[in-house]
């Protein structure tokens, strides 16, 4: 007896999928928040935006660490999954407008939880209601 097996994801075809996009804050959670991403990624088929959010006046260590945090995160989800088109952007301040005016252009928003982070980002994309947006827990 086989046992065939059945691909969920799409291949990713230009202009014809909107963008997953991550947003990722140096709070912990940018591993998490980027592995839900690459999984809706693969199974839409569609190209995957990583936006790092930074506060407003970090020193250039400061910066450097929160680099390394967000981008590691975002690179280990990755890991073991080819052809998956993807880009890193920089959000400084406040990510919620940059979310908002993406929700025309994605396929889906993905972000921590609102009630954790402090940032409304969550609420305020799924107001604009153009897009899902998912909501990514602490994992404790």
């Amino acid at each position: 007896m086989s046992i065939d097996h059945v691909r969920t994801e799409l291949r990713y075809v230009p202009g014809l999928s909107g963008d997953v996009v991550a947003c990722l804050h140096n709070d912990g959670r940018a591993e998490s928040i980027a592995t839900v991403a690459v999984a809706e990624a693969r199974r839409r088929g569609a190209r995957l935006r990583f936006l790092q959010v930074v506060q407003d006046g970090l020193t250039p260590d400061e910066r450097a660490d929160a680099d390394q945090s967000t981008f590691r995160g975002a690179v280990r989800a990755l890991r073991g999954f080819r052809g998956i088109p993807c880009r890193f952007e920089l959000v400084t301040g406040d990510p919620t407008p940059v979310l908002v005016d993406l929700t025309g252009r994605a396929s889906v928003i993905i972000v921590g939880d609102d009630v954790e982070t402090g940032v409304p980002a969550a609420a305020a994309c799924r107001a604009a209601g153009r897009c899902p947006v998912i909501s990514v827990p602490v994992l404790a």
